[in-house]
């Protein structure tokens, strides 16, 4: 892709998203740059990226860099030239004349949270080989990414910290295991170092699958599948029927009987029953009928740990302030399209970081109807008493499964 006026409107798309992707030296083995277009001259031909560390003082203006990001479900790689030095982490680059469609995400990418649990034990050899570990961050039909949290020697157990030219492309990995995914506890491939790269001090290595037997990829794809149905949130009826579809009036009781499944709904083993008691959430809603209809919903399905807030502004400040060692999962309402509120969130979420991790899903009534604070938060069907289905989404959200 050669287009300057497409190239530019990618460019701003990836300005409005405030995507972050990596750029690296061209033609070496060091980890890339974690990036973010902070601002773009198209009179001058020229992007000002915002880096998460900095470049070395010794590089010089003409280096060549390429950047890899994603438009859509395409990835692309596009070559850049470095030309100097804005601010602290702020450095002028050339904006790209040609876009190259990269092959490193032919499929789709299903993001995985730390609170699921789920984990990656990778070893590129055997004795005195080395050992990879830490946390699940998104996986395809294809390959994995995750965070490496520990490197050890094979043979003796001891801690290492990797050179630079450790996550080297292509590195084979004969043994490669995932650990508590979603009804699966152990999954097992061998895999290839595809991509490395630094986000935040923390180093993500993207790891493409070898070939797979027909049962791996029967596991893989049920795990799949049921994040697929997670992330698409259809309900089974539109969306004012699925509002007036519940029996239950805010008039009924809401003692234990109201707690009970209704007759037909698939009802969750006694592990599932205590996970969802004790499951905290957060229902952020005016208040009125349709939030004590989806309080006593929650309540008919075992989530008794719930929450409420009138406003966005009321939850933001009573989480910034909650002494808990785990927040709540926020149910939010879509609003009027509200770019402060999503900016509230993404303050609050960077303000926590580690220590606490805040988590927001959207109860759609209809999924393109307009308004919704932002595209990217994952999203729930709206609660309905009769519905077995999305009872097991928000277990799934919840990291219950």
């Amino acid at each position: 892709m050669e287009d300057p006026a497409q190239i530019q409107q990618i460019m701003l798309d990836l300005i409005q998203l405030e995507a972050e992707f990596p750029i690296k030296v061209e033609g070496t083995h060091t980890l890339p740059y974690t990036a973010r277009i902070a601002h773009l001259d198209i009179k001058k031909g020229m992007l000002h990226l915002k880096l998460i560390r900095p470049l070395p003082h010794e590089m010089t203006a003409g280096a060549l860099f390429e950047m890899v990001f994603s438009v859509g479900e395409q990835r692309f790689e596009a070559p850049t030239v470095f030309n100097g030095r804005e601010a602290y982490l702020l450095y002028r680059f050339a904006l790209p004349t040609q876009m190259v469609p990269s092959d490193r995400r032919r499929h789709k990418r299903y993001p995985f949270r730390p609170r699921e649990k789920a984990y990656v034990v990778v070893q590129d050899g055997t004795v005195p080989g080395h050992g990879l570990s830490g946390p699940l961050v998104n996986l395809s039909v294809g390959g994995l990414a995750f965070r490496v949290d520990r490197v050890m020697r094979l043979d003796d157990h001891l801690r290492v910290t990797p050179g630079p030219g450790f996550f080297e492309r292509g590195k084979a990995f004969p043994m490669l295991k995932i650990r508590d995914l979603p009804k699966l506890p152990v999954f097992e491939a061998r895999g290839i170092l595809a991509n490395a790269y630094e986000r935040g001090g923390e180093t993500i290595v993207g790891i493409q699958f070898g070939e797979l037997g027909e049962g791996e990829q029967r596991e893989l794809q049920a795990v799949l599948d049921l994040r697929d149905l997670v992330q698409r949130s259809t309900p089974g009826v539109s969306g004012e029927a699925a509002r007036d579809s519940s029996p239950r009036s805010p008039a009924e009781p809401k003692g234990p009987a109201a707690r009970v499944p209704p007759a037909g709904s698939q009802t969750p083993d006694a592990l599932g029953q205590l996970g969802r008691r004790s499951t905290r959430l957060l229902l952020v809603m005016a208040p009125g009928p349709e939030r004590e209809q989806i309080t006593a919903t929650l309540g008919a399905h075992g989530f008794l740990r719930l929450e409420t807030a009138d406003s966005l502004e009321q939850a933001l400040a009573d989480l910034r302030f909650d002494q808990s060692t785990t927040l709540p999962l926020v149910l939010l309402e879509p609003g009027p399209a509200d770019r402060t509120s999503l900016e509230d969130i993404q303050l609050l979420q960077q303000e926590l970081g580690e220590r606490k991790e805040l988590q927001v899903v959207l109860l759609t009534q209809d999924e393109a109807a307009p308004g919704a604070p932002d595209p990217t938060l994952p999203r729930l069907p709206w609660p309905a008493a009769e519905d077995p289905t999305w009872p097991l989404l928000l277990d799934d959200l919840a990291g219950l499964v």
